[in-house]
């Protein structure tokens, strides 16, 4: 996992063509105000009182190009690819710590990580897709 101090430096557009990038000032998302960037459901978000630093990914793996998939779970240091199913995730991160099935199609399991710092693993996996989102917030500034 990526250290907080060079995950505060990402950037969405630095993977993916500029004009292809969404940029906003005001942005709503789990009950807080974000600045950051957006191409479909994938965000990259960085606090509005704090615009200079990311503290929240969300990558929908459904709509990224699959190379930019790649290039950006391998800065990110997460060893998951598109489609791993419960059993591949459970093997790599162990148990999560909660399981939400709100749709009957697809199940999220939340992750605490603690190395090199602290951070909120959330995967989604749909039955037919296996893993298809990945949200992942520097922990100890997610609090609002």
């Amino acid at each position: 996992m990526l250290a907080h101090k060079q995950f505060f430096t990402l950037r969405l557009a630095d993977y993916l063509a500029p004009e292809t990038v969404e940029e906003f000032d005001s942005w709503r998302f789990m009950g807080r105000e974000w600045a950051g960037e957006a191409f479909g459901a994938t965000e990259f978000l960085r606090p509005r009182g704090n615009p200079h630093d990311t503290v929240l990914v969300n990558l929908d793996l459904q709509e990224l190009p699959a190379l930019k998939i790649k290039e950006i779970l391998s800065r990110l240091e997460l060893a998951l690819t598109p489609g791993m199913e419960e059993t591949e995730l459970a093997a790599l991160l162990g148990r999560p710590v909660k399981q939400h099935d709100f749709l009957p199609d697809r199940k999220t399991l939340d992750y605490q990580m603690f190395q090199p710092d602290p951070y909120y693993l959330s995967l989604t996996l749909r039955k037919d897709k296996g893993l298809t989102n990945i949200l992942l917030i520097a922990e100890e500034l997610s609090k609002p």
